[in-house]
This record gives structure tokens, sequence and C-alpha cells, in this order.
């Protein structure tokens, strides 16, 4: 019904919208010295410097811009080579502005030195934005300018910032939280277009409450005409070779903006784990199981994104985007060589080698429909958006082992298991912004989704050659969520303070059925979340401020999923239907100063956080990976950052934090464990820009974390030295790169767990060293800026690979 509801805004917003009064502005150019037409220059009005509207000249030298409501602008005509044109007019009516000469740019001409603009980092009440438009990062992609943006550190090829794994939005709009699969995606994705990212550590009331910090990806708004594409690829060397391959196009006339994106993977990724596990019987050791273990991954992704804009009028624009990830093939064959030496009187030590052949196929489709309309108010604004999911996943498991023991016969085991998900996300959302007056903003919206997941698992036992249904690990389980939520935001500022609250509230509706056991679990609940910012310009160099914001982070689907999945016959994971949301309060307070230096001390807790927990069952002698609550967690210390030029071709951050993280939980046994230890992670970003043209750059980055609690484990200390080098050809047409990942082979890690019952140690290399070669090419009207965003609900972030 509230879909319903969402969709009879959007269309009546969308006919009562019909018929603003418009006019159009139109010319001709022609070079100074052959007198001949120019095409393919870009022609923009501008109203107080901000671009409002803009094309590009035709092969014939004319140009048209469309659409302009009635005001006073400044044209700005620029093409390279010739001095830019710039002209005070008034939009009354249609306006032609005859033939325009531009004129030879004789120190252009004279081979100038470019001037090299540099990023900029930019504090507003409830970001923090790092600006580089106009720089040499839009020549990177969007993977690497995530990398480089200070706050935000990289490991893993997953994306982190205060310690945890951030929602990455493009435009305000959710992107997948899978971490392959936004590598996957950003990584193939110019970051010609992109204007700044946000970091956003306490999100405002206006962002769903389920998540922590956000990296907000703001591109800029497509003005010009024609037709641009570019064809890339990389072949990147580990242990073993894999590949990937893509092509951008984006297409604009008249009111319509296309875009489509495709890319394709081929990887095989090594991973290689030493294991140690003390089974205990109180204090006393019962048997010691030391394990080899390999992992080899092959995939095979194919990736497509299509988003079609249609400009309505001046005031009304309906937008269309998919995106589908589809993975026919993506296979795991794990080696596991165990060793147990059994401490018992009965001394019973024995041997296995267990084969775990893994395959998978999984597609996921997300579908946007968008309309904004703007009102004759300026700023004053009314968006909605409806979301379709659809995800499809198939698993196919077979898993043998054979046993060598001392005193007894040999013997063998095998099972194979088959596992099924289907999950369906449908959402609606509205939002309104209303500027009050030049200081001061209203916001208020409403968001309504519903998930419905069927999953199905099957195990079967493998005796004598015949498959035998196990039914204790079968089982079929539906789940049902609904969210409703709705939000209003104001801000206002006066002389030196700036201040900004919102409260969120969202009702959650949860229904799971384990149909095999019978059990039905529900849950019921209203949370409210508020957000606060205060800022205080104490002088022109200094200007302190504060933040508070209270988030939510709801168990993934899977995680809430009863199933025992098994690894092998001595380790398996399983889901967690009882596990309870976890909530966190957030507090910072901070001082900016000379607009460099960034000091903020934070506060966090967070009451049931959700940790996979690996736990030893010392009976079984199994190894259990279940989703749990902790009692709370607080996370506290400083951070600091900063970007600076050091010399006019050199840039600089440096990111550190000094925090103390402290886990508290409550055993099996009913024994309460409390788990902390302070620790640092520190970057290190230098951006180089060489040649007179600055065709040439480079990059040389170090990450340093030291040993941390997390959960049950500490895991030690780690590092990633890298080194990249991007050369541009042909006039900016091409790019040539070359990376090296992890240059120590620092990242490898321990993780040990020690405390009551529980002693194992694990060590685990991830395959990152790595080296890559890289090129792409740009062909049509290389001075186009694009469309392209991907979008999700917060919802489809919660599915799990």
């Amino acid at each position: 019904m509230n879909l319903k509801i969402t969709s009879l805004i959007v269309f009546f917003t969308f006919f009562t919208a019909l018929g603003q009064e418009t006019y159009q502005v139109s010319g001709k150019l022609i070079a100074s010295d052959s007198e001949t037409a120019i095409s393919f220059a870009n022609a923009v009005l501008l109203q107080n410097g901000d671009v409002i509207k803009g094309n590009s000249s035709e092969t014939s030298g004319t140009f048209l811009i469309e659409n302009i409501t009635p005001g006073n602008y400044t044209i700005s005509i620029s093409f390279l080579g010739y001095t830019t044109y710039s002209k005070d007019i008034e939009v009354t009516r249609d306006l032609n502005l005859g033939t325009i000469v531009l004129q030879k740019d004789m120190e252009a001409l004279d081979g100038v030195t470019i001037t090299n603009k540099k990023p900029v980092l930019k504090r507003e009440i409830d970001r923090l934005v790092f600006n580089i438009q106009g720089t040499a990062l839009t020549e990177e992609n969007t993977w690497e300018v995530l990398r480089r943006t200070p706050g935000v550190i990289v490991v893993n090829n997953t994306l982190s910032i205060k310690n945890s794994t951030p929602t990455v939005y493009i435009n305000d709009r959710k992107v997948h939280l899978s971490a392959s699969e936004i590598y996957q995606l950003l990584e193939g994705t110019p970051a010609e277009t992109v204007k700044s990212v946000e970091v956003i550590t306490n999100p405002p009331a206006r962002y769903d409450a389920q998540g922590g910090t956000i990296l907000n990806i703001v591109m800029d708004k497509n003005l010009i005409l024609g037709y641009h594409g570019s064809v890339y690829g990389n072949f990147t060397q580990g242990v073993f070779p894999r590949y990937n391959a893509g092509i951008n196009q984006f297409y604009k006339r008249g009111k319509f903006n296309i875009f489509a994106n495709y890319n394709y993977t081929h990887s095989k990724i090594n991973r290689d784990n030493d294991e140690h596990i003390n089974y205990l019987d109180n204090t006393s050791t019962t048997s010691i199981w030391n394990s080899l273990i390999n992992r080899n991954e092959w995939s095979n992704k194919h990736n497509l994104n299509l988003n079609i804009d249609y400009e309505l009028d001046a005031k009304n624009t309906l937008s269309f985007s998919g995106n589908l990830l589809y993975l026919p093939y993506w296979k795991r064959n794990t080696f596991t060589n165990s060793v147990v030496d059994d401490q018992t009187v009965a001394n019973e030590d024995f041997s296995l080698i267990a084969i775990n052949r893994f395959n998978q196929d999984k597609h996921n489709l997300g579908l946007n429909v968008d309309y904004v309309h703007q009102f004759e108010k300026e700023g004053e604004k009314l968006s909605a958006n409806v979301h379709y999911t659809d995800y499809d996943k198939i698993d196919d498991q077979h898993v043998s082992t054979d046993y060598t023991v001392v005193d007894n016969p040999d013997f063998s085991t095998a099972f194979t298991t088959n596992a099924y998900q289907r999950t369906n996300i449908l959402s609606g959302q509205a939002d309104y912004e209303l500027p009050i007056s030049e200081t001061a903003n209203f916001e208020a919206g409403a968001k309504v989704a519903n998930i419905e997941t069927k999953s199905n698992l099957w195990q079967f036992d493998i005796e004598n050659g015949v498959s035998i249904l196990d039914t204790d690990n079968s089982d079929t389980f539906q789940y049902d969520e609904s969210i409703y939520a709705g939000y209003v935001s104001y801000a206002k500022s006066w002389e030196n303070w700036s201040l900004k609250v919102g409260f969120r509230g969202e009702q959650t509706e949860i229904k799971g059925n384990s149909l095999g056991t019978n059990q039905i679990n529900t849950q019921n609940y209203f949370e409210l979340f508020p957000t606060a910012y205060i800022s205080h310009k104490v002088s022109e160099k200094v200007n302190i401020y504060a933040d508070f914001s209270r988030r939510i982070q709801r168990p993934s689907f899977d995680d809430l999923n009863p199933f025992r999945y098994n690894f092998n016959d001595f380790s398996f994971v399983t889901g967690n239907p009882r596990l309870q949301p976890s909530i966190a309060n957030s507090y910072k307070i901070g001082t900016e100063i000379n607009s460099k230096f960034f000091i903020e001390a934070f506060y966090i807790y967070n009451k049931s956080e959700i940790y996979q927990l690996t736990i030893q069952d010392n009976v079984n002698n199994i190894l259990q990976y279940i989703p749990s609550n902790v009692d709370n967690n607080r996370y506290y210390g400083i951070d600091f950052i900063t970007y600076f030029s050091v010399l006019d071709n050199w840039d600089a951050s440096i990111t550190t934090s000094f925090y103390n993280n402290e886990d508290t939980f409550t055993t099996a046994e009913n024994v309460r464990v409390t788990q902390q230890k302070w620790a640092n992670y520190t970057s290190i970003d230098n951006n180089f820009t060489f040649l007179k043209d600055q065709s040439l750059t480079a990059n040389v980055s170090f990450l340093y974390l030291s040993p941390v609690v997390l959960g049950f484990s500490e895991v030690s200390s780690r590092n990633s030295l890298n080194l990249s080098l991007r050369k541009t050809l042909w006039n900016k047409k091409a790019t040539i790169s070359l990376t090296v990942n992890d240059i120590l082979n620092g990242q490898e890690l321990t993780n040990t767990v020690q405390y009551f019952n529980q002693n194992s140690f694990y060590r685990a290399n991830y395959d990152l060293q790595t080296i890559r070669l890289g090129f792409r090419y740009n062909f049509g009207n290389t001075k186009l800026q694009t469309n392209q965003r991907t979008k999700s609900s917060a919802e489809q972030e919660r599915l799990k690979e």
C-alpha cells in the first residue's frame, strides 16, 4: 500500500509539473585564424559561477542550449587552443547570439606550462569533502581515487574508515556492499567525471540508519552533447595470472542521456593457511590439530550497468538505471592436510586429507526508477525512487576426507551439499528539500522496503557410493522483512556558527520460518535515530566542531539463516535466527586548523555488536563459525588527517589513528570476558606529477596496521607498500599504467584466539602481492561528462556473496 502511495506521488508530480515556460540560446562558432567552423566546443550557461546548462557545438559550428528558465546568465564558450569567450546575457525569450569568433590563444601555442591544480580537502558541517575536480586524479579510476582519499584506508581490496567497512554511495545512491563487487565496479570506472568524495563518519538523518560510515562519490552533472567512450584492460600477476576488460559508452542527444558499461573479469586467486588448534578439557589439552590449508578460487564475472536520463523539461527529470552482476562460473577447491596428536590416555593419533570442491552460479539484478522535480524556488526539490532487486544463488559442494589412523584401520567419508537462495527486494522512497532562507534549510522524506527470501539446503551423505539424505542437516528457510522509515532535518547558519539536527524513525518487522524444525521467529521494533552537528569558527584559521549520531546494524539475511553448512567433517558455519540488531551511539569533537589539519577525538558505544565468531567445540573437536551478538563494544581514540603540497609536483596526505577497541561478551559457559587493546593505523600517500605536460604521474603509498583485538581474536600487525605509475598518451586519448602492490608482502597476518577454553591460531596469506599492467583508450568527444552511476537499495547491501 505504501509503495502505491509513493508511485502516486511520483506520477502526480510528473503531470502537474509539465508546461514550465522555457527558452533556448543558440549561435555559431568560427575560428579567427581560419574562419572555419569549430565543432565540439563547450558552451555553458553560468549563474554565480555555477554551471546551469550546457551543450557542445555541431560540426557546422552551431550550438543550441535548450530548456532555459528566464533569468540573467553568463555564457562561457571554450575550446582547446582558443581563448574563452564570455558574455553576460538576459534570457526572456529565444536568443540567437549570431556568429561568435573564437580568438587563437597564442600563449597556449607557445607551450606555456600547464598549471597543476591541486585537490582540496574541505570540511562541511557533517562530512569531510575531498574535491578532485580538474586535477590529475581524474585521470585515474574511481577505486584509485577512493584509495587516495584522506581518512580512507584499503586492506585486502576492502575499504575501511575508522576500522569499519563504509557504505559506498554514488550521488547519494548506494552501491553493493560486497567488497569484491565494489572493487570490480569502481576499478573499471574512470574518474574523469568525479567531482569529489565525501567521507561521512556520522551520517545525517536523510541516509538510511543501516550501517556506519559512508563514502559518497559525487559525479559532475552531464552537460555536453555527443558520443564518448573508452575501452580498458588490465593484466595482473599474483601467484596466478588474472585479467579484466571492459567498455564504457555514453551518448547525449536532446533530452536523452544514456550511459552503458560492461566489464568482464577472469581470475584465479590463491590463499594459504597454517592452522593450529588446542582442544581443551578445562585447562588440559586433549588433542592438538595442525593443518596446512590451500585454497584456489576461479571466477568469471560479468557486470553490466545501464543508465538512461530523460529531461522532461527544465524542472523535471525521469531516470532509469539497472545493474546486473552475473557469475556463471565460480569455483573453489580447498585442500586440508591435518595431523592430529591425541593427548589423552587412548593416544589415538591420526592424520587426514580433506578435499572440498565448491561451485556457485549467481546473479544479482538491481533496477531503479528515479524522478526529480525542481520547484520555482531555487533549491526546492522533490525526488522519488522505486527500487527492485532479484537475487539468485545456487551452490554445489562435494567433500571427501581420507583418514589415516595409527593403530586402527584407515577409512574415508564423503558428502555433497546443494543450496539455493532467492531474494526479492522492493522499495520506494521520496525526499523533499526546502531552502527556508539563505542561511536555513529543511529536509524531509519517507521510505518503505519489503524483502522476501527463500533458501533451501540439502545435504547427502555418500555411503558405499549411494547418496542418502541427511535430514538433520537439510532445511528450508523463509524470511520476510519490512522496514518503514521517515525523517526530518533542519540546518541553520549564522555569523560564525552552524547547526544541523535531524531525526529518523524506522519500524522493522521480521518473520523467519524454518520449515524443517517448525521454528518461527519474529521481531518487531521501532527505533529513533537522532543526529546533531554544531560548528564554530573561532578565527580565520581555526574551526571547532562536535557531532552525534545513532545507527543500527541489522544482521544480513545469511546470518539469520539457521542452516548448518558443513565445510568438512570437523568445521561448519551456521546462521543465528535469534541474532539481534546492534545499536551504535557515536560522539565526536574536533578542530580544523588552516584548512589543512584535522584533529578529532571520538567515542563509539555499540550495544550487541555482531561478529562472525570462531568457536571451538572441545567435546566433539569441531570448529564452528557462528554470527553472534557480543554484550557491547567500546571504540574510542584520536584521529589526525592532513593533506598538503610539499612541492609544486608533490602532494601528500597523512591519516593516523590511535584507538582502543574493547569487546565484552559472555561465553556459552556463562563466563563474562573482556578483551581490549590500544592500536594504531597510519596511512601515508604521496602523489607526484612529472613532465611539462604533466602526462606522467606516480603514487607511492604506505599503510601500517598495528596488532588489534577484534571480537575473540587478536590480529597481528600488517603493512603495505605500493607503487603506481601512469602515463597519458596521444593528447590524453590513451593511458598506460603499472602498479605494484604489497611490495614487502607485509599483509600476511596471524589470528590468535586465547581465552577461557578457547585456544587457536592461524596464519593467512591472501595473494595480495601483485604487479598489474593496464591500458585505457578514450574515443569520441573526450570533453564529455557522464551520467554514470550504480544504485542499490540499503537492503540490497545485506546480500552476501
